[in-house]
């Protein structure tokens, strides 16, 4: 019985550790506001320009769980974004080793079958949102210029 109790007090000690270093690196978390407009940008569908929307950003980058850390996937994209009057949320996001995030668009707040797919560079200067044939790049004002985007920040590239 005494083996048993003292099994039972180690594990408590290893929760209580665990727990206590969990809400230590909660409690020193990084967390940067994003709030970005993208004003007129093309919306191309089957390779031709079919409309001009607004595309807003508002949420929030921050460090991950100490867990996705470890992998190094140590911050993630939370938040919302408007195209033209819809309202999409941001889910299942990552920041990948050259600073490209990257996540999905979900009608609903917490789903995870994805309406798009969203690519954001490091600096919040350009975005890609996708899916299938449908594709919105900005700042790109020309086709040319919204393939390239999407060229430059979604493909990977094969060495």
């Amino acid at each position: 019985m005494k083996i048993k109790n003292k099994t039972i007090v180690v594990i408590l000690i290893l929760i209580s550790i665990f727990l206590c270093f969990n809400l230590y690196l909660n409690y020193h978390k990084e967390v940067i506001k994003i709030n970005k407009d993208f004003k007129n940008t093309i919306v191309v569908e089957d390779d031709r320009i079919i409309e001009n929307t607004d595309i807003k950003i508002e949420g929030a980058l921050s460090d991950t769980h100490f867990v996705y850390r470890y992998f190094q996937f140590s911050k993630e994209l939370k938040g919302s974004v408007s195209i033209g009057s819809k309202k999409y949320y941001i889910s299942a996001s990552s920041v990948m080793k050259d600073g490209i995030m990257q996540g999905i668009l979900t009608e609903e707040k917490d789903e995870l079958v994805s309406d798009y797919e969203i690519t954001l560079t490091k600096d919040l200067k350009e975005i890609c949102i996708y899916k299938g044939n449908y594709m919105i790049s900005a700042p790109a004002k020309t086709l040319d210029e919204s393939i390239s985007i999407y060229k430059s920040i979604v493909d990977i590239p094969i060495n």
